[in-house]
């Protein structure tokens, strides 16, 4: 395109038919004089061409259903993909509920102090009368908390 002609700027409105009558018959009957405005003319109205093409384009009966088709298919993916994920975290987090409760119910119920040790402070003779009972790890642990 050559810039340096006045008339180049009204090609695209020539083409979209935005001139009014008078700037319309200005510009055709200086494109008949100016090869630079004639060719850019020509340019534009072929890649006008061009695209109208492109719209137009013949499609086969099922290009509609395919594409539906496809679009559903891949929504149902991205669904189940997030609920997969979805059910990973949650597979997870009662993995982990569970490993704290076993762990906090191993904890709780075992004896922080062995029936060993209770008896290893006990006095004599009330080491003895436990031999003689047989008490249990409750009862001995109670004898030793209420001794101190």
């Amino acid at each position: 395109m050559d810039n340096s002609c006045r008339f180049s700027v009204y090609v695209d409105d020539f083409v979209h038919g935005e001139l009014d009558r008078s700037q319309m018959q200005s510009f055709e009957d200086h494109v008949r004089s100016c090869t630079a405005c004639k060719e850019e003319l020509k340019d534009v109205l072929k890649f006008r061409d061009t695209v109208r093409s492109a719209y137009a384009a013949a499609l086969d009966e099922t290009f509609n259903y395919r594409v539906i088709n496809t679009l559903r298919s891949e929504k149902h993916f991205e669904r189940g993909k997030e609920i997969r994920v979805a059910l990973e975290d949650i597979v997870i987090s009662l993995a982990t509920l569970v490993a704290i409760v076993m762990l906090a119910i191993r904890i709780f119920s075992t004896p922080s102090v062995s029936t060993v040790d209770m008896v290893g402070r006990l006095t004599n003779i009330e080491r003895s009368s436990l031999q003689q009972s047989a008490l249990s790890n409750d009862r001995v642990l109670e004898l030793v908390v209420r001794r101190k």
